[in-house]
């Protein structure tokens, strides 16, 4: 098999742990949907379940590396109850710390290279961490400035980029900075850490699929209450996916430090607006029937009112935008990172928009 220049195709051998979980889904659709050829090179994907691959077991770990004999590993398993953990912090720490160093320790042993996914709540959005936002105009297309949003001072605001200095509040965010720190420290320059926020695609259990779900059953005229005080980067699953491929598909550079990137869909909002946003789209889309009135809750309240029905809420960040330029200026020059998918360097609302019309083509 021949890549378009008439150059021999490499095929790629990867081992995808969490087989069950949007993102890997989206992996495999997008992958697919490109006949499992990514600019001149064959993927073959094994995708292991939680059954067939327990990342926090050595034994299991190392069995199916002897099986796969993978060239990549994509770390898609995690433990994702944010408010599960904080009492369940043994099991969050083992698949998200434990789980990603025995990964990356497998992977030293044979070679292969590491994808690990890892999230915006390993930071606080505290003042500390805000004071490290980048917020410099310079170089800002027009198309940039239409699709961010001002600061009280008039800067453009583009979010947290790897340089901040990571402070979870939660036992998730703490075990998820635990694991990144333990893939790059073992790997270095031969794994790819890859922070993301706010995921939603039309599998899983996403922000958006929830939104839909309240918003078609809401008895009439009766509110849904939406956190107003967040603030973060929704991110379209399968915009990742194609990301990750191309990241794998693009020329090995093993110079230059670890490769920790940021990658969220462009420009930022709260859940409140998030919440807005999905409903005026699926309405237009006919997804939705009716309006229903959307409410805005500062995260106290909110917490409050869950600990009244008998939940405790782990806490959140506060500020979560997540910055990509590092991981574009990767990938620039690399025109296939574009037409593979032209939503992977749009604003939010069009991820949004290219979901949706997605979810009411599938009749879900």
């Amino acid at each position: 098999m021949y890549a378009p220049n008439g150059e021999p195709e490499s095929t790629v051998t990867v081992l995808l742990t969490g087989a069950d979980s949007q993102l890997s889904k989206a992996l495999i659709r997008v992958l697919a949907k490109a006949a499992y050829r990514f600019d001149g090179r064959t993927f073959r994907v094994h995708a292991l379940s939680h059954a067939q691959l327990d990342i926090g077991d050595k034994q299991s770990v190392a069995a199916a590396f002897a099986h796969v004999k993978p060239d990549w590993v994509i770390n898609c398993a995690a433990y994702n109850a944010v408010d599960r953990a904080e009492t369940a912090a043994d099991e969050a720490f083992r698949v998200n710390s434990l789980g990603p160093e025995l990964l990356a320790s497998e992977c030293a042993l044979t070679g292969a290279r590491l994808v690990h996914i890892s999230s915006d709540y390993v930071f606080s959005g505290e003042p500390a961490e805000a004071a490290e936002l980048a917020l410099n105009q310079n170089g800002l297309t027009d198309s940039c400035l239409s699709n961010s949003g001002l600061t009280e001072s008039g800067l453009i605001e583009r979010g947290l980029t790897e340089s901040a200095t990571p402070r979870p509040l939660s036992v998730y965010g703490q075990s998820k900075l635990a694991g990144e720190q333990a893939v790059l420290r073992i790997l270095a320059e031969r794994a790819m850490v890859i922070r993301t926020a706010w995921l939603y695609g039309v599998d899983g259990h996403n922000f958006v699929k929830t939104m839909l779900r309240l918003m078609a059953t809401a008895p009439y005229g009766q509110p849904l209450s939406v956190i107003n005080d967040q603030i973060g980067s929704p991110t379209w699953a399968d915009a990742l996916a194609h990301l990750i491929w191309q990241l794998i598909a693009s020329p090995l550079n093993d110079s230059g430090g670890p490769k920790l990137f940021h990658y969220a869909g462009q420009g930022q909002c709260s859940w409140y607006e998030f919440a807005l946003e999905i409903q005026r789209q699926a309405l237009a889309l006919k997804l939705l029937d009716k309006a229903v009135p959307i409410t805005a809750i500062d995260s106290l309240s909110y917490a409050a009112k869950a600990l009244e029905k008998g939940n405790k809420l782990a806490p959140r960040p506060s500020y979560s935008a997540l910055n990509s330029d590092k991981v574009r200026q990767r990938l620039t020059g690399q025109n296939p990172a574009l037409t593979h998918c032209p939503e992977l360097w749009r604003d939010w609302r069009w991820q949004l928009k290219a979901m949706l019309e997605d979810y009411a083509a599938k009749g879900l």
